[in-house]
């Protein structure tokens, strides 16, 4: 499953194009969209892609710088790894205070303990560039030594 955001790598194909790169930079913006495909099948219909195809980069580029100042919704593509990534952490963080609750050693005459895990190590699965922009947009928050807990 691709877990990296297109939103990022066409922002790196524009600053290659800007700095003079050719069609290399293209095939990586092709092949972005490819695997950003799973999760938008309307991807290849979209104006995007037709920018793309085109090798558009005064189209590109607003559209890019858009993602980047957050004046433009991501791609659905994107929208969706996010999602995934906050189940992930939240299933991931779910397991580790139950896991903690169900320790022995408690007296039998308590109710039980409440786990004080507030962070848990991101998945492994997702790339730090997910977590990074995870944290930008506020969703979660790095608490330290790879530890990141949802807001909310």
């Amino acid at each position: 499953m691709h877990n990296h955001f297109l939103h990022l790598a066409l922002g790196r194909v524009v600053d290659a194009l800007r700095g003079g790169a050719g069609e290399e930079a293209w095939a990586e913006a092709d092949k972005a969209l490819r695997l950003a495909n799973h999760d938008d099948p309307e991807l290849f219909e979209s104006d995007l892609a037709v920018i793309v195809e085109l090798r558009d980069l005064d189209e590109l580029t607003p559209l890019v710088d858009g993602w980047r100042d957050g004046s433009r919704d991501l791609p659905e593509s994107d929208k969706a790894i996010q999602i995934r990534a906050m189940k992930a952490l939240r299933k991931r963080l779910k397991l580790a205070r139950l896991d903690d609750e169900s320790r022995i050693g408690g007296s039998a005459l308590t109710s039980g303990s409440h786990s004080s895990i507030s962070g848990v190590k991101a998945p492994e699965q997702y790339p730090a560039e997910v977590w990074e922009v995870l944290e930008k947009r506020g969703r979660v928050r790095n608490v330290g030594h790879g530890l990141y807990e949802p807001v909310g």
